[in-house]
């Protein structure tokens, strides 16, 4: 099973778009979400040609926002900051009373951690602001032979990423911020010493390193 594992909000609609697109084999939601559908049969204001045909079951890659429990051949992994997705998780608020939600994210990136087939990471802010890049190393690591769709994406960049936000009948959280840096300058007062406090608590340990470099954490 190939499996693309994020926490919620963090950019997995997008990387199952350009899957889509490059690979021209479809992606499965969560098995738990029936209205998470592939990205090719959502409407979009544009024809997309997605060209989806004849596909061996074992090249799709399955949705995943907890580390999924068995066996993965690929795993694509994509991470934001969290100091913005644990708040655009709960809309801008910093909740643990009754809520163990946030500990998945740090068990995903243990699981990244540990996991020794092929795998690559995607840092959400790296996707936002170097497109050319993301979407190279996404066609590389999916071992794609399809030279003129490569052409065609990068040749329609920016238009794809935007199309790739209004796509209509399928389950997810739409896209609020307008950069990556949107929520946390929005906290303040004890929800801000709070919200410190457990990303503190939670960096303690060295298995962190790779969030505390990326985001000077």
């Amino acid at each position: 099973m190939n499996v693309l594992l994020s926490y919620p909000r963090s950019g997995n609609h997008l990387v199952r778009f350009f899957i889509e697109l490059l690979s021209e084999i479809p992606t499965f939601g969560c098995d738990e979400n029936i209205h998470d559908v592939p990205i090719y049969k959502n409407v979009f204001p544009k024809t997309i040609p997605f060209n989806i045909g004849n596909f061996a079951v074992d090249e799709i890659y399955r949705k995943f926002h907890t580390f999924p429990d068995k066996y993965v051949k690929k795993l694509l992994f994509i991470v934001r900051n969290p100091r913005e997705v644990l708040l655009r998780h709960l809309n801008y608020k910093f909740q643990l009373e009754g809520w163990c939600g946030y500990d998945s994210y740090f068990e995903s990136v243990d699981y990244y951690n540990n996991f020794n087939g092929e795998k690559h990471i995607f840092f959400y802010e790296d996707i936002c602001n170097d497109k050319v890049k993301f979407i190279k190393e996404l066609y590389a690591f999916l071992c794609i032979d399809n030279e003129p769709k490569l052409q065609y994406v990068l040749d329609n960049i920016d238009e794809l990423f935007e199309l790739s936000k209004q796509g209509t009948g399928r389950s997810w959280g739409g896209v609020n911020s307008t950069s990556v840096n949107f929520y946390y300058v929005k906290l303040n007062g004890d929800a801000k010493l709070k919200f410190d406090n457990y990303i503190q608590s939670k960096l303690l340990t060295n298995k962190y390193e790779i969030l505390k470099t990326k985001y000077n954490l």
